[in-house]
């Protein structure tokens, strides 16, 4: 079966977009119940890691590189999910945030 990558990075893309409107939405909520802000953060890792499996398939499968460069754009947008939603969860704790060295891109 051959896959389409570049309808999969379509699809993919809409749902790191869907994520990414919500961790806006919500990590801006100054009294947002830590709960929340938890099964925010499980959310982002789950997608991130089924976009982490989506991205070794198509390495794998040895992809044109314009593809490749398009899915690790998606997964650095997944890895700044992360790390937004880890940070509110921090910042309800009162610690301090955790930061992501500057891309070269």
């Amino acid at each position: 079966m051959t896959i389409d990558w570049l309808a999969t990075l379509a699809e993919q893309g809409e749902i790191a977009k869907s994520k990414a409107r919500e961790v806006a939405t919500l990590v801006v909520k100054p009294e947002l119940p830590i709960e929340v802000a938890s099964q925010l953060y499980r959310d982002v890792e789950k997608g991130a890691q089924a976009f982490d499996r989506i991205l070794s398939d198509m390495e794998d499968a040895d992809v044109e590189d314009t593809i490749l460069e398009a899915a690790d754009t998606l997964a650095d947008l997944w890895s700044r999910l992360s790390v937004a939603s880890a940070n509110k969860i921090r910042e309800l704790q009162g610690l301090p945030p955790i930061t992501m060295p500057e891309s070269d891109d």
